[in-house]
């Protein structure tokens, strides 16, 4: 039996759930798949930025989100490869109530989306793995996909939509290609108990350590005394050095800079590895038949590694032309080519940013100097702070002016 949707969402994580959330609210007749059992881990650092909170609440789950294990943050510490160190509050709200940010183990984040899926009318399937992409004429027109039972069925919709992550099987069905190492990060995670000297705002840390250069260790506050703490690297720079990140997990935590604050800790989970496809080199968003959103379509930004926020608003994107594609009947390459520029012309600037201090890292000298700086100079510290939530702002970080200005302070 072949059985006919609206629109088939392939992946039940953040961008996925996002899509199929707002198009059941629609009134569409949606499919998700995903492989996973639910409740699931995903392996991440398990930061939650302004701009994944902008969508929650756009999705009315602010309260829902609030009423589950996070802690607020309040801001960023950053340290140099010299011992320098700078603390900058999200968007100067340091005095605010209300957390501009959290850190949520992705167990229950994503738990609050998944759920909020099912409510909307979706119809979710998992334990459920999508084999094939069905074409006719060169155009995509469903999946194949294998039941928990081992079933091979088929589903037909005029959209599907990759939200499965780094390793896309329908960014793979479409032959694309699945890594580039001057354009993917990999990186390891665990989480801990009883590690000491967070910020009294539960400051997120990102330390640039010489053994991690150009990538960094990341120290992240949880509820319940727990900490996600992690390493991650350019998968370039890992094979042209022949890197172990679980080892350099190990070493980083014991280094003296760090060794007093792990003390008393106990590591209370395995460390697991994962791959970030960042957006410095985006895939393909689009062609006939089909979208990819998030992390399929490589959109985890270069700098922070935080992939989140940008599954959710693509997600977001992606149902506003999904809408608009039935209105006009019309779910063409030609068509969806206005959903890709319009991804482009809200992250292109972001992604050029972060790329930018991503290469910057390879210089320890300039990495500390604008760090030390930023301790010093408002208009640093400010223009930093807006990288993680402020589009707008950000753009002035992409002038050659202002780091002349930052660099002769």
């Amino acid at each position: 039996m072949v059985e006919q949707f609206d629109a088939i969402v392939v992946g039940a994580g953040p961008g996925g759930a996002t899509t199929s959330t707002l198009l059941a609210r629609q009134g569409k007749k949606v499919l998700v798949l995903d492989q996973s059992d639910w409740p699931r881990d995903k392996i991440c650092g398990d930061g939650i930025s302004g701009k994944s909170m902008d969508a929650i609440k756009a999705l009315g789950l602010e309260d829902r989100l609030r009423a589950n294990e996070s802690l607020g943050s309040w801001g960023v510490t950053f340290s140099g490869p010299y011992g320098d160190e700078v603390s900058i509050p999200f968007g100067k709200q340091i005095a605010g109530k209300i957390a501009p940010g959290f850190v949520c183990a992705r167990e229950v984040f994503d738990q609050v989306l998944f759920d909020a899926s099912v409510e909307s009318g979706a119809d979710v399937r998992i334990r459920t793995t999508v084999t094939n992409l069905l074409r006719e004429d060169g155009k995509v027109v469903g999946v194949r996909y294998k039941t928990p039972e081992k079933e091979v069925r088929e589903a037909r919709a005029p959209i599907v939509i990759g939200a499965d992550g780094a390793y896309s099987v329908v960014a793979r069905e479409l032959g694309m290609d699945q890594l580039d190492e001057k354009h993917y990060v990999a990186a390891v995670r665990a989480y801990f108990e009883g590690v000491s000297g967070f910020s009294e705002g539960n400051f997120i840390e990102l330390h640039f350590v010489d053994e991690v250069i150009p990538g960094y260790f990341w120290i992240f506050p949880m509820d319940n005394g727990k900490a996600n703490v992690g390493v991650g690297m350019l998968s370039s720079e890992i094979k042209k050095r022949d890197v172990r990140l679980k080892p350099l997990l190990d070493e980083m935590i014991k280094l003296p800079k760090f060794a007093e604050r792990f003390k008393d800790a106990r590591q209370i989970s395995p460390t697991k590895g994962w791959g970030l496809p960042v957006g410095s080199k985006p895939r393909t968003m689009s062609g006939d038949g089909w979208m990819l959103i998030g992390d399929a379509a490589s959109l985890i930004d270069p700098f922070t590694g935080e992939g989140i926020g940008n599954a959710m608003v693509t997600g977001m994107l992606a149902a506003q032309w999904i809408d608009k594609a039935e209105e006009a009947n019309d779910y063409s390459a030609a068509f969806f080519a206005a959903y890709e520029d319009e991804v482009l012309n809200l992250l292109r600037n972001e992604f050029r940013l972060s790329h930018m201090l991503q290469k910057l890292g390879r210089w320890k000298w300039l990495l500390n100097t604008v760090i030390a700086k930023a301790s010093r100079s408002t208009e640093l510290a400010d223009a930093i702070s807006c990288m993680f939530d402020d589009l707008s702002e950000r753009k002035k970080l992409l002038t050659p002016g202002f780091y002349w200005r930052v660099l002769t302070a």
